[in-house]
């Protein structure tokens, strides 16, 4: 093949060690800047397996500890999850973060320590997780922060962890899989919108909160699209699957976005448009050409002429025939 053979979509590999000065070099070159107190040799284990795509990684790590250290801010975001041993915290200095899942501090320097952990890691593009937050949310990339280690709820830091456990167990391991753009994409983006529900977040603000100040009045991007395309294609055969995938976003996501920013769901937004759009042919119809209420309510999807009847009028005041006899 021209210009070189086409890179692996996941790289994997393996490590371990009894040196802690290699292990600690291996999490400093990994992660970020570590800074550890010493560790003790005697008896030290530290292994580690990792797979990773351009995007997104998950990994498992056993480091035995303990450890205290001064650690900055990394490039990715990166999500830790105990499996075994502990207790394992970070503290950016508004808290101490304890339990089994936190969101390595992106916004400050932090403190760490554990005592003889196995971790799964999740790392993730940190760019690519701010457009994504952007396009649920209406603001700008830029303007995607997160803002606790700590996550929302236990419910959804348990959703998180499954969700990564499956990534790592069923979807990473399978080569065929992953040799899809299209798949690698998807998990992207569902690693991507399960952190930015899993842990505080600006654009999550902006989600959950749209009566409370003028961010949270920001539609979303997926929603504009969704309006766009509807308004574009109301005279075609389209329905919750295109309208989910014109906006770039799942169908029940686009549901829940609908339902917070304009209450209403996609499918009523739609039959509002095609309800005005037969209602501008009516006035813009002359019986005397052969136009007919029947052929017009059709035209947009209105297969029952008593029932397009009983909604126009609701909308409208008066009967599409009288609107076309006008």
């Amino acid at each position: 093949m021209a210009g070189g053979s086409r890179p692996e979509p996941v790289t994997r590999y393996q490590w371990a060690s009894t040196d802690p000065e290699a292990a600690n070099q291996y999490l400093r070159d990994t992660y970020t800047d570590f800074r550890p107190e010493k560790t003790d040799a005697a008896g030290f284990t530290f292994w580690t397996e990792v797979a990773t795509t351009d995007l997104f990684g998950i990994g498992r790590l056993r480091h035995s500890g303990p450890v205290r250290a001064r650690c900055a801010p990394p490039s990715a975001l990166v999500v830790v999850q105990n499996l075994a041993g502990g207790p394992h915290h970070v503290d950016d200095g508004s808290g101490f973060v304890g339990g089994t899942l936190k969101l390595t501090p992106t916004w400050s320097d932090y403190d760490t320590g554990w005592q003889d952990v196995t971790v799964q890691t999740a790392v993730l593009d940190h760019d690519e997780v701010s457009r994504i937050g952007a396009e649920l949310s209406g603001l700008e990339p830029e303007a995607v922060t997160f803002t606790s280690a700590a996550p929302v709820s236990l419910a959804l830091a348990d959703h998180w962890s499954r969700l990564c456990t499956h990534v790592h167990d069923d979807v990473l391991s399978a080569d065929a899989l992953m040799g899809a753009p299209l798949v690698r994409a998807n998990t992207m983006r569902h690693l991507a919108t399960t952190l930015i529900s899993t842990f505080p977040n600006t654009a999550l603000e902006v989600l959950i909160d749209p009566a409370t100040g003028s961010a949270g009045h920001a539609e979303p991007a997926t929603v504009r699209r969704a309006v766009e395309f509807m308004d574009s294609h109301a005279g075609d055969d389209i329905g919750l699957t295109e309208i989910a995938d014109a906006a770039r976003i799942g169908a029940r996501s686009l549901q829940l976005a609908f339902r917070r920013h304009r209450d209403i769901t996609p499918l009523e937004y739609l039959r509002r448009v095609r309800l005005e759009s037969a209602h501008r042919d009516l006035l813009a119809g002359d019986p005397t050409r052969g136009d007919r209420v029947e052929a017009i309510a059709a035209r947009w999807g209105f297969g029952h002429p008593g029932r397009f009847s009983v909604i126009y009028r609701e909308a409208y005041g008066r009967s599409p025939s009288a609107t076309l006899r006008h």
